[in-house]
């Protein structure tokens, strides 16, 4: 394993240096409370249709209401990029951010003190950052009024990587943190005030190598995105999390191109064990090095966590800092605008006050922190350097992900003499090595099989024996497409559990969500209106067990586990002290007489004495 080395854009850490980066940050997003009501909870069930029913266009500069023209649906196959999807953001939240999110921001228009062109020439800095400025740029820009001051290129270090094709990124963020004091000083001296100073990376070079990494997986993160009701951004996680490098471990030992904690793995059932071998011996199995063992995890965990807060973006921010930050986050909103609480208040608004004006408040109660204030951004501006690149259907793994029959033991030797005798019948997919053997291990990066160039058979240091299980842990690998009934006509018949990955793998059957699945909507729906109270604790309660009664009756249901396992993660989050901080500041904000209630009146001091 290689340990993750910080990406070091000065804005985003935590460093004195990167602690100015919240005073600039803030200082420009200020936007009225009212213009910026995300869009309510995001349907937890939904049919898969077809990609998207929306035209690719860019609106002009529009008003709220704005809208891109319905278009025909993209034909199962067909070519698209995200741009065309109707999860988009930019449609799904459009007519939000009095329509920030459906244009390109003019930062040359935007005057001091104008706050929607504020934030959205912000949006516009990270779609900058991510898709334009290679990895060899910075750029500054006045945090007043969102005008660019100058931009800085390291030339030589540019011209090697494009002569030669290799870099190391290490050498590249050291040059850029020298280059990035000789500018702030540089500026300082013209006149501009520190604190207004904002330095932004470019990181298009690290953007475009994430796609290319994600290439054969990334249909099914938008497959899944659109089954559990959450838009684009969550496809970009692993683009900011670790540029979709699978093998990094973060200091603080999360894991994958997702940075999912042990324990969160373990709770998915995505573990790390060993396997033994033919000769003797064992190698080793990471889980969470295969997209397609990790990717269901870390969204099904967004679209948890946006339930337990109330809305898919505090939701993707909470994946990054956490429920229980995102929790204290509206408590202090609730404190700082006690007038709200007895308002048509949704979590929106609380959310966005709390990485603008009410950050300071926040950080001071809690971690959410500079990383977490800009968290949604960032994926913004990743989504959007790649939304108008061609995703093709026929590039995408399809393979089967198989568990041996209870029982049952097989050596990869024997599997593989099977599959070679069909094999010009086989389409491994985006595995192109010389032998079945190589095949194989480019499908199954999560096995630590050894390389074996030159040998035309198995080596002894990777002939696995496969069995149903591994020290109690599921043995789960990837064959090609149509390897399983290809097996079976050769006599070999081991295989019990198979998933196949494919065009339908995430669809729907509208005839599996029940009223209860419709009640928990409801209840979400509810929690997007500020509804953090007893009752609505209540009802999640008995939906729980409604819904972990359902996945008993159904245990083969995908759809059925995964409802299951999603309301149980709300619920473990509605049954902390955080939550019960927010109900008790809601309770005892709604007792008072709003008479005594100011909107700046619990900026300091105890809450007013509470109606008898």
């Amino acid at each position: 394993m290689q340990e993750e080395t910080a990406v070091g854009d000065p804005e985003d850490d935590t460093s004195p240096q990167g602690r100015r980066g919240r005073d600039l940050f803030r200082s420009g997003l200020r936007i009225p409370l009212a213009a910026l009501a995300f869009l309510g909870a995001v349907a937890l069930v939904g049919t898969l249709v077809a990609r998207g029913d929306v035209a690719a266009q860019k609106a002009p500069d529009s008003p709220a209401s704005a809208a891109a023209p319905a278009a025909p649906p993209i034909a199962a196959g067909e070519a698209y990029a995200f741009r065309q999807l109707d999860i988009h953001p930019d449609r799904m939240h459009g007519k939000y951010f009095a329509g920030a999110f459906l244009t390109d921001a003019s930062p040359e228009a935007a005057a001091e003190g104008d706050m929607m062109s504020d934030f959205r020439w912000r949006l516009e800095m990270f779609r900058k950052a991510y898709g334009v400025d290679d990895n060899f740029t910075i750029r500054a820009y006045d945090g007043r009024n969102g005008r660019e001051l100058d931009a800085v290129t390291l030339t030589g270090m540019r011209n090697a990587y494009r002569a030669s094709g290799s870099v190391n990124w290490d050498e590249v963020n050291r040059a850029r943190r020298t280059a990035t004091t000789e500018l702030r000083q540089k500026l300082q001296a013209a006149g501009i005030p520190r604190k207004d100073i904002v330095i932004r990376w470019g990181y298009k070079d690290n953007s475009l190598e994430a796609r290319s990494r994600d290439n054969h997986f990334v249909e099914y993160e938008a497959q899944l995105a659109r089954r559990l009701g959450l838009s684009l951004l969550t496809t970009e996680i692993g683009t900011v999390e670790t540029f979709n490098q699978d093998h990094l471990i973060s200091s603080a030992g999360a894991r994958s191109r997702y940075q999912m904690m042990p324990d969160i793995l373990s709770m998915f059932n995505v573990e790390r064990y060993n396997v033994p071998l033919a000769g003797g011996g064992s190698v080793g199995v990471a889980e969470e090095l295969h997209p397609l063992l990790s990717m269901e995890p870390a969204l099904m965990l967004v679209r948890a966590y946006s339930n337990a807060v109330g809305h898919e973006l505090p939701g993707i921010s909470a994946y990054h800092a956490g429920v229980a930050n995102i929790h204290k986050l509206y408590r202090e909103y609730l404190r700082a605008n006690p007038l709200a609480v007895r308002s048509n208040l949704h979590v929106s608004d609380a959310y966005m006050w709390g990485i603008t004006d009410g950050f300071e408040k926040v950080d001071a109660v809690s971690s959410f922190g500079p990383h977490s204030r800009i968290y949604v951004l960032k994926a913004y501006g990743a989504l959007r350097a790649t939304e108008d690149q061609v995703i093709d259907p026929s590039e995408t793994a399809r393979v089967e992900r198989v568990q041996v029959r209870a029982g049952e033991r097989v050596t990869l030797e024997r599997i593989l003499a099977a599959l070679e005798s069909v094999d010009q019948r086989l389409d491994w997919s985006y595995a192109d090595g010389d032998t079945a053997y190589e095949r194989f291990r480019q499908l199954n990066p999560h096995i630590k099989l050894p390389m074996a160039p030159g040998t035309s058979g198995v080596p002894d240091r990777g002939n696995l024996v496969l069995t149903s299980a591994a020290g109690g842990e599921p043995i789960r690998f990837f064959l090609p497409a149509g390897a399983v009934e290809a097996m079976k006509r050769t006599g070999l018949d081991v295989i019990g559990e198979m998933t196949s990955f494919d065009e339908d793998t995430f669809v729907l059957d509208p005839s599996e969500v029940t009223p209860t699945d419709r009640e928990y909507q409801a209840l979400v729906d509810d929690i997007g209106q500020f509804g953090f109270t007893r009752a609505n604790k209540a009802r999640l309660e008995t939906l729980y067990s409604s819904m972990n009664a359902l996945a008993r009756q159904n245990p083969d249901s995908r759809y059925r586990q995964t409802q299951s396992k999603i309301i149980g993660i709300h619920r473990m989050f509605w049954r902390t002290s955080a939550f019960e901080s927010l109900v008790s500041t809601r309770e005892n904000l709604l007792s008072i007489n709003p008479l005594d209630l100011r909107n700046d009146s619990l900026a300091s001091g105890p809450l007013p004495a509470p109606i008898f």
